[in-house]
């Protein structure tokens, strides 16, 4: 997957982040408005599989089974690739601070990893990518906001 993906999903992120749920035809119509924006059918399709995999998360077979108070997450090698130091710091202080939890945290794991970029993502595409998991998982809006407000304090 390109870069180009990042771009599509925070377009339609950020067209439809105020909405409940995107009816069918909407979507449909979706399609047609990214192609006449500019974006590849390839992105397109890239980027709706991503929104798929999205829903995913939210479900229980994704969470885990057990939650401690005291837990590590060590990152695999792989994981270190496409998450830089100052991007897992980010993810350890969204946890300190109650933004994610550990389900949450792997959600996030997983939508990065599944962007299949070859390069790590930076700091602005992880809060992205924050906020669009967090805005699918239930009773995580408001954490969203919050990361959102705070985020926009520092720019």
């Amino acid at each position: 997957m390109k870069a180009e993906v990042m771009d599509v999903l925070l377009y339609i992120f950020e067209r439809f982040q105020d909405d409940e749920f995107v009816p069918i035809e909407k979507a449909e119509a979706l399609v047609s408005e990214l192609e006449e924006v500019g974006f590849q059918t390839v992105e397109i399709q890239s980027a709706l599989d991503w929104l798929d995999g999205l829903v995913d998360t939210s479900s229980e077979n994704f969470a885990l089974k057990q939650d401690s108070d005291i837990t590590t997450r060590i990152y695999h090698p792989y994981e270190q690739h496409f998450l830089s130091i100052q991007c897992r710091g980010f993810l350890y202080f969204l946890e300190q601070v109650g933004v994610l939890d550990s389900h949450s945290r792997e959600a996030v794991i997983d939508r990065v990893l599944a962007l299949e970029s070859n390069k790590p993502v930076d700091l602005d595409q992880l809060k992205w990518v924050v906020m669009m998991v967090l805005f699918n998982l239930p009773g995580k809006q408001e954490a969203a906001v919050w990361l959102e407000n705070m985020d926009a304090c520092f720019h």
